[in-house]
């Protein structure tokens, strides 16, 4: 009966230093994925200084999936917003372009709206898909991959570059 009690215990110690062991392990190697989360991060780069009043389409490919951004600079910020429509969405045609004239008009339903309000809370009904989630350093702007990813469907019937 002694020798049964001596073995249990040896068996819980020898399960308890194990767990430990195991536990020290995981935690190291949460701290190596921490390290490398910003490389996670990075996705599509647009040079600010490029962008001005007027709007910049910034192509982009996600895992085969063609999709635009528009991309422009009002008061000083940046504004960006997905090329496709909020209403018209899914539509192949569901894409603005640029009338020249301070408005953007739809390809799928023909309604236009002011430019000023691309990538703003404004921006809603017949409107390109604001973009809030983007991270600005010095001239360089970057939209995370995962946002890119989120989004890719928004364009899987875009029809704009065939």
């Amino acid at each position: 009966m002694r020798r049964r009690m001596l073995l249990f215990a040896l068996m819980a110690l020898i399960l308890a230093l194990a767990m430990t062991a195991c536990s020290s392990k995981t935690d190291a190697a949460a701290g190596a994925a921490q390290a490398t989360e910003p490389e996670a991060v990075a996705g599509l780069v647009i040079d600010a200084t490029t962008l001005t009043e007027a709007p910049t389409f910034v192509d982009w490919n996600q895992d085969g999936t063609a999709m635009q951004l528009i991309a422009r600079k009002a008061e000083g910020q940046v504004r960006l917003a997905f090329n496709t429509c909020q209403s018209c969405g899914g539509s192949p045609y569901a894409w603005f372009e640029d009338l020249g004239d301070g408005n953007l008009q739809c390809q799928n339903c023909g309604l236009t709206f002011p430019l000023e309000t691309v990538g703003t809370e404004k921006a809603a009904g017949c409107n390109p898909v604001t973009i809030a989630d983007f991270i600005v350093e010095g001239d360089v702007v970057t939209i995370p991959a995962a946002l890119l990813a989120d989004n890719a469907a928004r364009f899987a019937n875009w029809k704009h570059f065939e």
